[in-house]
């Protein structure tokens, strides 16, 4: 039943996109946003060797409606996102091209980032994304997407096509994103992605450069 009940959960986030937000969503948008919501599953076999996520066992977790998108259950929480599938002129079209973003966080409670993009059809991963961010203060922690993946070296992933950064209880202050264009082997006609912030915020996802 797994499919059909991720189905809906697509088809309600797309409702809302489209209702609430204005916004014709692309694939990575929605998969974004549904990740951005997993919580952990807690049984010994999900947990089995590596007690973080993503693991090999349950991935990013299971879905989780109420962190999804805004609701009576999580009032406190907003969504922000940036979706460039239809604007070609901000897609990363060669290596080395980054994209940066700044918001505001009032604090206190988790804060969730996840970012997406659809990868060129190819053996293995064509197109490498990577997801950066820094907490507020001179000496914010600086944190990269997917950091606890299993034996990740403490590098930038180089093999998903989905990161994200969750923080449980997140300080207040103006947070900075980079979005790195690793290497692109199919840089044609551009590479899109999807960003997704969640948690209690206090201003738009701004794109600076």
């Amino acid at each position: 039943m797994s499919a059909p009940l991720v189905s809906g959960c697509a088809t309600v986030v797309r409702e809302y996109l489209l209702k609430e937000r204005n916004h014709q969503p692309s694939a990575a948008l929605l998969k974004a946003i549904l990740i951005n919501s997993t919580r952990a599953l807690s049984s010994p076999d999900a947990m089995a060797d590596h007690p973080f996520l993503p693991n090999y066992h349950q991935g990013f977790g299971g879905i989780f409606m109420p962190w999804a998108i805004p609701n009576e259950l999580n009032p406190g929480m907003k969504l922000e996102f940036f979706d460039n599938w239809r604007d070609a002129g901000s897609q990363f079209i060669r290596t080395g091209q980054r994209r940066r973003f700044r918001f505001t966080l009032e604090g206190g409670g988790p804060l969730r980032v996840t970012m997406a993009y659809t990868d060129p059809p190819g053996r293995a991963l064509q197109n490498n994304l990577n997801l950066f961010m820094v907490e507020p203060g001179a000496n914010g922690r600086k944190w990269m997407g997917n950091e606890q993946v299993p034996m990740s070296l403490n590098i930038p992933d180089p093999t998903n096509n989905v990161e994200v950064i969750r923080i449980e209880d997140a300080r207040a202050g103006n947070y900075l994103i980079q979005v790195t264009a690793y290497n692109l082997l199919q840089p044609r006609p551009g590479q899109d992605f999807a960003l997704v912030v969640t948690g209690k915020l206090a201003s738009p996802l701004v794109l600076i450069g």
